[in-house]
């Protein structure tokens, strides 16, 4: 929650925030920024930075040969240009202006709902700000009336993107991946109180599992998790099937050069053996299977709709040779590239 020191600001209680963590938790220490505005709601970022400030003091269950340690979340509260800013109900809190450092580096950023949003959205600098910051941020969740924020700056859900929390750790795409922005606004725009939990429990969990993020809940709401992990659930899913379905459109983008396994996880932010399992229930493929399709029908479309030779097709569709694409065809359609070319060409020839 926040409460007002002597100087007539805000902070958060428990210390979820700006003071440097110790050395040894350093390189663990996800930074995590609130995007507020004039009139916005209190409720939702206490709830938010009360989340966080619980996770910081439950401990991570020690796997074999490691010790137990606390989750590090370092918060701090953003503003279009820094200052102290007003919420609906007069209580104002302290900001950090948005383009700053801290922000460049930032894991995550939620962008807090409101009345003010209404207003927030029309603030052309803010728009601006959000625009040139939102991109170098992994994973932006806007909660309620905050979605009309990233609406206004023009930054709508990207399905090809990178969660910060995704599983491979990576924090950029190929280049085929123009914007590694993600933005989750759908799944936060729930009409019940619990929602800015939920969006700050996605987070935990991510990061540190089920388990703890289920206890963090159970210390915030008691007997709340049976509905937020129905939430999660749920929340889970769809960005799994954006992510699976991003992976696709990649690999049928791209199948023209060498492709691995390992870059289509890469791609949808997953570990490779949940990336082969998910990828298979989706796509109803392995992801080899579905590169391999992608080439075959480009290579027959190619054979039907022009006279180059098989070799050439073959290095287009990324079969290497055209031994390779001979190989590929005998194996699927139980013929050669070239009795495939004279088979559609008879086909034609019959029909006109």
């Amino acid at each position: 929650m926040v409460y007002a020191n002597g100087t007539g600001r805000l902070q958060v209680v428990r210390g979820v925030a700006p003071d440097a963590p110790p050395a040894d938790m350093a390189s663990a220490e996800k930074r995590i920024g609130i995007l507020i505005f004039e009139d916005f709601s209190l409720v939702e970022v206490s709830s938010i930075s009360e989340v966080f400030s619980v996770a910081n003091q439950v401990r991570v269950p020690a796997d074999a040969g490691q010790h137990a340690e606390a989750p590090n979340y370092s918060l701090r509260f953003l503003s279009s240009e820094g200052g102290s800013v007003a919420s609906s109900c007069s209580m104002r809190i302290w900001t950090e202006g948005l383009e700053t450092r801290w922000t460049n580096e930032c894991d995550a950023l939620f962008i807090a709902g409101g009345v003010g949003a209404r207003h927030a959205r029309n603030d052309v600098v803010l728009k601006k700000r959000l625009g040139r910051v939102a991109p170098k941020i992994p994973f932006i969740k806007a909660i309620g009336e905050g979605a009309h924020i990233l609406a206004a700056a023009n930054l709508t859900v990207q399905n090809r993107s990178l969660d910060f929390t995704g599983e491979s750790g990576h924090r950029a795409l190929p280049s085929a991946l123009s914007n590694p922005l993600f933005i989750a606004e759908q799944t936060l725009t729930l009409d019940d109180p619990k929602g800015p939990i939920a969006a700050a429990l996605s987070i935990i969990k991510r990061d540190h599992g089920a388990a703890l993020a289920r206890e963090v809940s159970e210390r915030s709401i008691p007997g709340a998790w049976q509905k937020l992990s129905t939430v999660l659930d749920d929340t889970e899913a769809g960005g799994v099937r954006q992510k699976i379905d991003a992976a696709a459109r990649w690999i049928r983008e791209n199948y023209v050069r060498p492709i691995s396994i390992t870059d289509a996880a890469r791609v949808a932010a997953m570990s490779e053996r949940n990336f082969l399992r998910r990828f298979k229930a989706q796509i109803g493929l392995t992801p080899s299977e579905y590169l391999l399709r992608a080439r075959l029908d480009a290579s027959c479309m190619l054979l039907a709709a022009t006279d180059l030779p098989v070799d050439k097709i073959a290095r287009r569709c990324g079969a290497g040779s055209g031994d390779g694409l001979a190989k590929i065809f005998r194996k699927r359609l139980s013929i050669s590239p070239t009795e495939y070319r004279l088979a559609g060409r008879r086909k034609l020839g019959d029909g006109s």
